[in-house]
């Protein structure tokens, strides 16, 4: 059968609007490997494919059929309304100098401006105004004396700050911290905007929504590049190892989100612990004062057995996350995707002997999804549970 072709739209972290044409048999992979060539970029291993399904965004597998998450009225051409993907962030760094690729870093920095002006940590105002400032270093440059206002507040600070201290008071003040970054090069100005965004805590993480019974009682899991964060209405707390409960179950809405979300704590945390020595190794040069320009270019060329100093590119640390990642849910079929909402149980197995660097730092998820099979139970062993800071997340 011919692969025909079908019409979609990628939304890109800055806003952009690529029209994109595929075909029918097209999946997730071939989106991607349209936009390395439209953007001539090599490296976007941190970022996913998002569609809105149920009301919440669902990364899809790469490896999965595009048909598999869009409307049928997309496969059968019949379609009125535009169908859209956005290519987000999916996996967060501990330390943005580990992002070679320049064009991936600019990417990444639009993404978490973005998701700055949506942040509410009302505690941290003042934080808002410096980011702000890092922000304008990056996007404009050198403060300038100029006799009007030369940016818009909408496009630098949430709207809760806006109404709280208007615009006059947001243009009077901002560029006295802008003033202060002369001299400040974009690509440092970014840099620092990206680090002091981290310390927000609705910045680096993914929000999923989960239910503590069926379609009732919504609880929000939230997936940061270290582990898990649960939330019954707003306010967040870490699930640890002295609490008195020995198993949560929740429902998702259907096991297509069930398997997405565990593949996506389960790469989240592989980075986590594939980074970790490179993360302890800039830290203690950074330290020392030795910050080096090399950590914040493009490293197609890297040699890392030459050098110490040098990073291995991101491909090499997300590659095996890439290979056996997307095989655990090659049997979902269009029938599974609205089958009902599937169960979560989230457990703390008997501990065993696990050694890591530092225990405190690590979400122990040794053996999520080794094989996921949606004609039988859904269980995901984990073992190696020791000293947990969060509670893994295994499917029923």
């Amino acid at each position: 059968m011919k692969n025909q072709s079908r019409g979609l739209i990628v939304i890109l972290p800055n806003n952009t609007k690529l029209n994109m044409t595929v075909g029918l048999k097209d999946r997730g992979q071939d989106v991607f490997n349209q936009l390395y060539e439209l953007l001539a970029i090599s490296d976007l291993h941190l970022f996913g494919l998002s569609v809105e399904r149920d009301n919440q965004p669902l990364f899809l597998d790469l490896e999965q059929k595009l048909s598999l998450y869009l409307p049928k009225s997309w496969r059968k051409n019949t379609s009125k309304e535009e169908v859209v993907l956005s290519l987000k962030v999916q996996y967060f760094v501990e330390n943005v100098q580990l992002i070679l690729n320049s064009e991936a870093r600019l990417l990444y920095y639009a993404e978490l401006k973005g998701r700055v002006l949506r942040s509410e940590c009302f505690e941290q105002e003042g934080l808002y105004f410096q980011l702000a400032a890092y922000a304008l270093q990056a996007d404009l440059g050198d403060y300038e004396e100029r006799n009007s206002a030369y940016f818009s507040p909408l496009g630098f600070f949430p709207f809760w700050i806006i109404q709280k201290r208007g615009n006059d008071y947001i243009l009077e003040h901002t560029p006295t911290l802008h003033r202060e970054l002369k001299a400040m090069s974009s690509s440092e100005a970014a840099l620092l905007f990206m680090q002091e965004a981290y310390t927000l805590s609705d910045v680096p993480l993914t929000i999923y929504r989960l239910f503590k019974e069926k379609k009732q009682g919504c609880v929000l899991v939230g997936l940061t590049s270290r582990g898990l964060q649960i939330s019954e209405g707003r306010k967040f707390d870490i699930r640890a190892e002295g609490m008195r409960e020995k198993k949560m179950v929740f429902y998702s809405f259907s096991v297509l989100h069930a398997i997405q979300l565990l593949q996506h704590i389960r790469s989240s945390h592989r980075l986590h612990l594939n980074t970790k020595p490179l993360v302890m190794q800039l830290k203690e040069k950074n330290d020392r004062g030795t910050y080096r320009e090399m950590y914040i270019t493009d490293g197609a060329d890297l040699d890392m057995e030459d050098s110490d100093d040098e990073l291995p590119p991101m491909k090499f640390l997300l590659d095996q996350k890439r290979t056996t990642g997307t095989t655990e849910c090659r049997n979902v079929k269009d029938s599974d995707v609205s089958k009902g909402p599937c169960s979560l149980e989230m457990s703390v197995d008997e501990p065993e002997e696990m050694f890591v660097d530092d225990p405190e730092d690590i979400l122990r998820l040794a053996e999520l999804v080794e094989g996921v099979s949606v004609d039988g139970p859904l269980l995901l062993p984990i073992s190696h549970w020791k000293d947990a800071d969060f509670l893994p997340l295994a499917l029923l």
